[in-house]
């Protein structure tokens, strides 16, 4: 049985993605760094759970997860700021939890994979389409789509694959004070779900001759004039 693990697991995205994993009969362990919530939800869908932080360990993650074929890297967090705000702290603690920790996370799965991999990072219409007050954020979700990209080539030989996918907006604890006024920008009229991400992951993880995609899952939002 495959196993794979999900980073930022607890809630949110994260939980919907590890409960279809689930549903589609791999083992899973989520990853996060509230242990009362991992274990709720560890319960809940019948999964494994573990704390951790990526930032601060993205090696030691991988390593106590046990062999993994399928790593998604759905750990994150959003800011809103403007150009007169901006802070080298907030540029460099958004590099750090979507870029980096991705990168190094990749490295680590890379180096245990014996056979055919997966490597699914959950990245952001912001990384290829601009909205104001979201810079930093947008920029560190860019960095993530050239990752995979360069992930999808050097590992290729290997039978790993890297893709991307990109929500619009999803409700989840980072946006729902500010989701009135977004739902306008999906075409399909509705915001996004957790379970739309999570059919996204859960076919490429059964995907094996796509590598290297960025695929929207955003009702419309990337190709709205």
């Amino acid at each position: 049985m495959r196993r794979a693990l999900v980073t930022g697991g607890g809630t949110g995205i994260g939980r919907s993605i590890a409960r279809a994993l689930r549903q589609r009969g791999l083992e899973v362990v989520i990853v996060g760094r509230r242990a009362a919530v991992l274990e709720a939800t560890a319960a809940e869908l019948g999964v494994a759970w573990q704390v951790g932080d990526v930032v601060a360990d993205p090696r030691g993650i991988v390593e106590a997860a046990g062999p993994i074929e399928v790593l998604v890297n759905n750990a994150g967090h959003s800011l809103r700021a403007g150009v007169a705000d901006w802070t080298a702290a907030q540029w460099s603690e958004l590099y750090a939890v979507h870029a980096i920790a991705p990168a190094l996370l990749a490295q680590a799965f890379a180096a245990q994979c014996t056979g055919p991999g997966r490597i699914v990072n959950i990245a952001s219409t912001l990384g290829v389409r601009a909205a104001p007050h979201t810079a930093p954020y947008a920029a560190a979700k860019a960095g993530m789509l050239a990752l995979t990209r360069a992930l999808a080539l050097e590992l290729a030989s290997r039978g790993i694959t890297a893709n991307a996918v990109l929500p619009g907006v999803v409700p989840t604890a980072m946006t729902a004070d500010r989701t009135d006024h977004l739902l306008p920008l999906h075409p399909l009229g509705r915001l996004g779900r957790g379970s739309d991400v999570a059919d996204a992951v859960g076919w490429l993880v059964d995907a094996p001759w796509v590598t290297g995609a960025e695929i929207p899952v955003d009702g419309g939002l990337l190709v709205r004039e």
